[in-house]
């Protein structure tokens, strides 16, 4: 079964959730409203996602580790051997981190047999129901909110339609790139929100490029940001430093996608916007550093770092040395 995507405008109403401007068109943009869980009005949460879902049916399931970014919600699991049966209603990769043996059943074929080695993927899209009886093993789940699609679409295929179908033991460089890199991040704790919805997008344009007829689909060339957009753009990570700043943010005030604004973004700036924030953070608490005597749990706060270990981190990586021994030098 195919998955149609329609990419939906209101030109009327940038307030709606999901809206997103064409890249041409003019507009104003006010300061995206924030929900008290510090969501912009853009973001659609899948915190709760699939909590009723027939899987978890299947006592066999242990979640060793489970984070949520807004659109996009990633789990590291380990399965004992079993039947399960699984419908979603949001796009879902299954990246194999161990070899696995399968008896499968979805919408569109009967039962078969087949292998699932490591590091291959599974790509289902919303609306379909697999019967899979599998040998002990683990994976890393990502569910992806359609919004996720809805905010590129329009740019990679004329008209904004793309069908996306179930796709089987799937093995790319790019993809497991990504999906390693989330994981990674994931243990560390510190998965920055822009790099999240960075790396959501890109696994997005991926699968759609995969899963979807490629001769439907094209890429529009982009020139960068304008000199006005980027002002906005700068202005907005400097009053908004401290917050839980996303790509959808920052793509809101610049009037584009959150796909057409990280490869415009890096084209304009040399960095990627993620890149840029950190920079614009550890600058922040450079200068609080040398102006106050503030402790640096406090300054790790006001410049927008999770607690004083994620400050410590970035700092050291960005300057070479810690925040504890760059203040001490300044004495």
């Amino acid at each position: 079964m195919a998955t149609r995507i329609v990419f939906r405008r209101s030109p009327q109403n940038l307030s709606d959730a999901g809206t997103v401007p064409h890249p041409g068109r003019m507009c104003i943009m006010a300061d995206p409203a924030r929900n008290p869980d510090g969501r912009t009005s853009g973001e659609r949460s899948i915190e709760h996602i699939d909590r009723d879902n027939p899987r978890w049916n299947f006592s066999g399931f242990r979640i060793e580790k489970r984070r949520c970014w807004g659109p996009m919600s990633v789990d590291i699991v380990n399965r004992i051997a079993g039947e399960a049966i699984c419908h979603s209603d949001y796009h879902r990769i299954a990246y194999f981190l161990t070899d696995f043996r399968a008896t499968m059943q979805d919408d569109e074929r009967p039962e078969w047999e087949c292998d699932l080695p490591r590091n291959n993927f599974v790509y289902r899209p919303p609306g379909t129901t697999l019967r899979s009886n599998l040998t002990a093993g683990r994976y890393i789940q990502i569910l992806q909110t359609s919004d996720t699609y809805h905010h590129f679409v329009s740019e990679m295929v004329p008209g904004g339609v793309v069908r996306l179908r179930t796709r089987y033991n799937l093995n790319d460089p790019l993809i497991s790139q990504l999906v390693l890199t989330i994981a990674n991040e994931m243990e560390g704790g510190f998965l920055d929100h822009i790099l999240a919805d960075a790396l959501n997008t890109a696994l997005a344009v991926k699968i759609t490029r995969l899963c979807g007829d490629p001769t439907a689909i094209t890429i529009e060339p982009t020139n960068g940001l304008s000199r006005e957009r980027l002002k906005r753009v700068y202005d907005y990570i400097e009053t908004h430093l401290d917050d839980r700043l996303t790509l959808v943010d920052l793509a809101w005030v610049a009037c584009l996608s959150t796909y057409h604004f990280s490869r415009s973004f890096k084209q304009a700036v040399g960095v990627g916007p993620q890149r840029y924030v950190m920079h614009r953070r550890v600058e922040r608490a450079k200068t609080l550093m040398r102006r106050t005597d503030r402790p640096l749990a406090m300054i790790a706060q006001e410049v927008g770092f999770a607690d004083q270990s994620h400050l410590t981190s970035v700092f050291r990586r960005e300057i070479g040395v810690t925040p504890g021994h760059f203040r001490a030098a300044l004495i």
